[in-house]
């Protein structure tokens, strides 16, 4: 007769479980639009809409002043961008079982978490006065492109023209990184190098900003936000290596930036919008220089609530909700800041 082994399916029930003191770390995305806004915040009781004005800019002097005569003066004219507060906010409910047994500390784990939700939430309120100026539709990535892909660079932006899909617009002027009129012209399973994030087609849109007269950051460098998938078709140009060689780790500014090319400072985040048709994968790169863009928000941005204690609708105070909220709104404040580089993904 065969001997029979003694294993741990036999004696499973001799078989403790080892519980681990310490927590898995949590994989969030990079969040760095909020850093790059122009903020202003509302004090409280002061309505909600924040205006942002400048002033217009006034041409060179265009003739000699004749002696004794005075030229014809021009009036001195402002613009103004209005943005509206909108309120956002999330939490989860914990019962008092689930508080009094677990091992970790719900509650402070539960504000870990949403203020890392708060983030993101500021982050995607950034790019409703970049992108598409609706929260949930940056988010998508089918179908907003498919509007497009018969529509000139100049049809994605009202203020570069007008659109069939005039509810899909930017908030910003678009550039195509392949030189093609519209964007079925890509090839989709095998787009063009040019068609993709190259040197060349930052340097194109660097060049688009220069001839605006868009200010760069302090540094001299444009900020480029992109994608992770669109930054890496960036990183296989051999001229990438060249550009970056002698850089250093110490020379990084910015939290998530992967280097520089053509006086642009490249951030990465994987909440950067991605626009899909059935047969295309796009990235939207967003370049920009000094005030593209606002932020404005209300108390403070993000304020976080524990809410405890019974009440009538919970008497045995058996729930504890977490939340937090916040009141902001972004807009584009200068067209010419900035530039949405269209460009086909190849991993």
């Amino acid at each position: 007769m065969a001997n029979t082994n003694t294993t741990t399916t036999v004696l499973n029930n001799l078989l403790p479980a080892y519980f681990s003191s310490k927590m898995m770390v949590r994989l969030e995305p990079n969040t760095p639009l909020v850093e790059f806004a122009q903020r202003d915040d509302i004090p409280m009781r002061s309505g909600k809409t924040a205006t942002f004005n400048g002033w217009t800019s006034l041409a060179a002097a265009s003739v000699t002043l004749s002696e004794g005569a005075a030229n014809s003066l021009p009036a001195l004219s402002s613009r103004k961008v209005v943005a509206t507060i909108a309120q956002y906010g999330r939490g989860v409910i914990l019962t008092d079982l689930a508080q009094a047994t677990s091992f970790f500390d719900a509650v402070n784990g539960a504000m870990d978490v949403l203020t890392d939700s708060g983030a993101k939430t500021v982050e995607r309120i950034c790019q409703m006065g970049i992108y598409k100026n609706d929260i949930a539709a940056n988010q998508s990535t089918t179908g907003l492109l498919s509007a497009y892909m018969t529509s000139q660079a100049s049809g994605f932006c009202a203020v570069t023209g007008n659109s069939n899909a005039s509810n899909l617009q930017f908030q910003f002027p678009t550039i195509f990184a392949a030189s093609v009129g519209f964007l079925s012209a890509i090839n989709a399973a095998a787009p063009s190098i040019s068609a993709q994030l190259s040197v060349f087609s930052v340097r194109k849109t660097a060049t688009t900003l220069r001839g605006k007269d868009a200010r760069p950051f302090a540094d001299g460098y444009y900020v480029g936000y992109a994608h992770p998938n669109a930054l890496h078709s960036l990183r296989k140009d051999p001229t990438w290596a060249i550009w970056n060689q002698y850089g250093s780790a110490k020379e990084t500014m910015y939290v998530g930036e992967v280097g520089r090319v053509e006086k642009v400072r490249f951030i990465d985040s994987t909440l950067a919008p991605r626009y899909a048709s059935a047969a295309h994968s796009m990235s939207m790169v967003f370049i920009f220089g000094q005030q593209a863009f606002g932020l404005t928000s209300l108390d403070g941005m993000v304020k976080m609530m524990i809410a405890r204690g019974a009440d009538k609708t919970d008497p045995w105070d058996q729930v504890t909700p977490v939340t937090y909220k916040l009141w902001a709104a972004a807009v584009c404040l200068n067209p010419s800041a900035g530039r949405l580089l269209v460009v086909a993904e190849k991993l």
